[in-house]
């Protein structure tokens, strides 16, 4: 009997990612066939521990060549096609395999969804539609020499349709592209696609996205703006990403008024697609207009049913918007909205860092580490998985303490975190006992815990406390020869410090210091910030604000150049002016804020809100309404004037 299912590779030098395709799809189809086109690593050998039926092909800038090629070695009725940076969920795989028998007939091939991680850690998440599955029977192949597609080699109309196949792809995650050099293969091989003059819309399309992921949007823009006018008809799938394409590079280009125009026409043809509501949203929000912003956001998560046409961002539909309304919240103080939608988050991604961060930054500010602990577990957030972020987190708030909670709610061995947890009690509250931690007080693995930053220079400055004690000297004696270390102990022990310290540690210790509530060694440490470029001292009053210090970021802003300040800076300090009930000089400074950065709603906001100057609201309401010509809050304000 003939075999049901092919499945069919290109590789080279995969040896990171092969084993995680194979080992979730081989023994899943009837036979494996890969093809190598040089690899020089162990690719094949992992391979051979999954079929016999290596082939080798000599590369020649071609994608479908070497798929073609691939095919010709398969005995199936049907091909699957995936890559080595590829992998798939055995349940929806054998779905698939059901859902391809019943509909054998109907159709020539499907295509399937492919969920891209992108980012550095694969935070952002790209879906499209591929296609993969084919009939073996010689009249189907692929060609294009990228991004390659089916077609009948007898020329008929192929009747592609869309299966319930979910393949997950990390090969766009940051380090991979920039590894394997991709935009300058893709660019290359793309230039050569166009001169063939095929199907030039989709190539112009295809270049569009090289350019967006080198960050060049200009150049994106134009390929996707031209891709979009020599479109043949505006259902192909990649046309709707065009246009999503497109709204994101005018808002990197700071162009948001145009964007909110496409924005406008894109929903009158794509009414149920998330994607155009949230970029709506995000021009609202990076433009500081934070209750239209919340409106927009509000409106997706509260009628998610009716956003049911994904383009291409999934997570635009839901964890994206949850995201900017837990931020949106937490800039307004309104913590317990901003529990919620973090928490609404980790519901759909439990291991979103961000959100595991936000979530133990407040609770930490309100609630026992047993309250936080019972939340966590309650509400089922941690798992083995990411319990290791909700260590960190405890960690970075200074509460050690919860770590050790969490610690003790898991049976696996992890002692030396939970002595790492018992060093940094100490470190911060004296208490604790020196016995319990002399397995790590060690030189090595004291190097390998900061490596790794379980542990930060500011406990080892801390740890200070404690050098009468025979282990601790010791180590603390090793670690003279670390120059981060021995400059600031210098300067927290000398008055009159004439030695320079890295910005970052600066910065870093400063505000480690402060979540560890260390403030007489803050204190000391700021007659020598006083002394340094205005640009430090700028992000050292920066970072007093966010922590709360308004009165001493205003002292520091104060010693500062204005000509070097940023748009946070003015909005630190009219909400430090604001806090002091200073509010005629926070509107001075909301009026020179709004005559620098004029994409800045926050400045003309305050301005309409607080001043009593009938002229200078009149001018403020013009203005505002002409920048920002989509805002439901300028438009209700200018009905209520009227």
């Amino acid at each position: 009997m003939k075999p049901f299912i092919s499945l069919c590779m290109i590789v080279k030098n995969e040896e990171k990612v092969i084993e995680r395709c194979l080992s979730s799809v081989a023994h899943l189809v009837d036979e494996v066939i890969v093809v190598d086109t040089g690899s020089i690593d162990r690719t094949k050998e992992i391979v051979s521990g999954y079929t016999t039926k290596i082939y080798d092909f000599k590369w020649i800038n071609d994608f479908a060549a070497a798929r073609n090629f691939a095919a010709k070695k398969a005995s199936a009725e049907w091909i699957l096609v995936l890559d080595a940076d590829e992998y798939i969920e055995e349940e929806n795989f054998l779905n698939f395999i059901e859902e391809l028998k019943v509909n054998s007939n109907n159709f020539d091939a499907f295509s399937a969804k492919i969920l891209n991680f992108t980012g550095g850690n694969g935070e952002g998440l790209v879906q499209n539609l591929h296609d993969r599955i084919y009939r073996n029977n010689g009249d189907i192949c692929y060609h294009r020499s990228i991004h390659e597609q089916f077609k009948s080699i007898k020329g008929k109309l192929l009747n592609i349709g869309t299966s319930k196949l979910v393949v997950f792809h990390s090969g766009y995650l940051m380090d991979t592209v920039n590894e394997k050099g991709k935009n300058l293969r893709n660019k290359s091989l793309l230039s050569e696609e166009m001169k063939q003059g095929a199907n030039k819309a989709f190539d112009f399309f295809n270049l569009g996205n090289e350019y967006s992921s080198l960050g060049d949007y200009s150049k994106a823009l134009d390929h996707y703006l031209e891709a979009y006018k020599l479109k043949k008809d505006y259902r192909l799938s990649w046309v709707s990403t065009t246009l999503v394409q497109i709204i994101i590079c005018l808002m990197h280009l700071k162009r948001y008024n145009d964007a909110l125009n496409v924005i406008n026409d894109a929903v009158n043809i794509y009414e149920n697609s998330p994607e155009f509501p949230f970029l709506k949203g995000e021009i609202f929000f990076v433009r500081g207009q934070m209750d239209d912003a919340k409106e927009m956001f509000l409106n997706i998560v509260n009628n998610n049913d009716r956003y049911n046409n994904v383009v291409f961002r999934p997570d635009l539909k839901d964890q994206r918007p949850h995201t900017r309304l837990g931020e949106i919240y937490l800039y307004e103080e309104d913590f317990q909205n901003a529990i919620f939608h973090y928490t609404s988050v980790l519901n759909i991604n439990k291991y979103d860092n961000e959100s595991i961060q936000k979530v133990i930054y407040i609770l930490n500010k309100f609630h026992t580490s047993q309250e936080i602990t019972e939340f966590i577990f309650g509400k089922k957030l941690i798992d083995s998985k990411n319990v290791l972020k909700y260590l960190k987190a405890s960690f970075d708030v200074g509460n050690p303490e919860l770590s050790m909670n969490i610690l003790n709610n898991f049976d696996e061995d992890n002692k030396i975190l939970y002595q790492v947890a018992i060093m940094k009690k100490i470190c911060i509250t004296n208490e604790g006992n020196l016995n319990e931690i002399y397995d790590i007080l060690d030189i090595d693995m004291m190097q390998k815990l900061l490596q790794a930053k379980w542990v930060n220079i500011v406990d080892l400055i801390l740890l200070r406390e404690f050098k009468d004690d025979q282990i601790v000297a010791e180590l603390l004696s090793k670690l003279e020869s670390n120059d981060e270390y021995s400059s600031l102990v210098t300067l927290i022990n000398e008055n009159n410090y004439f030695g320079e310290i890295r910005e970052e540690l600066l910065l870093f210790s400063l505000k480690t210091l402060i979540i560890y509530n260390k403030n007489s060694i803050c204190n000391g440490l700021l007659p020598y910030i006083a002394t340094l470029d205005t640009k430090v001292v700028l992000k050292v009053a920066s970072l007093l604000f966010h922590n709360g210090f308004r009165v001493e970021a205003l002292q520091l802003y104060d010693k500062c150049d204005w000509n070097y300040f940023n748009e946070q800076d003015f909005t630190n300090i009219i909400k430090s002016l604001d806090y002091i009930k200073e509010i005629g000089n926070a509107i001075e400074v909301s009026k020179l804020g709004s005559s620098i950065f004029q994409n800045n709603f926050n400045f003309y906001k305050y301005i309409l809100e607080n001043t009593v100057d009938e002229d200078l609201y009149n001018n403020t309401l013009i203005n505002a309404l002409n920048y920002f010509k989509e805002s439901p809050y300028m438009v209700k304000l200018n009905n209520v004037k009227n």
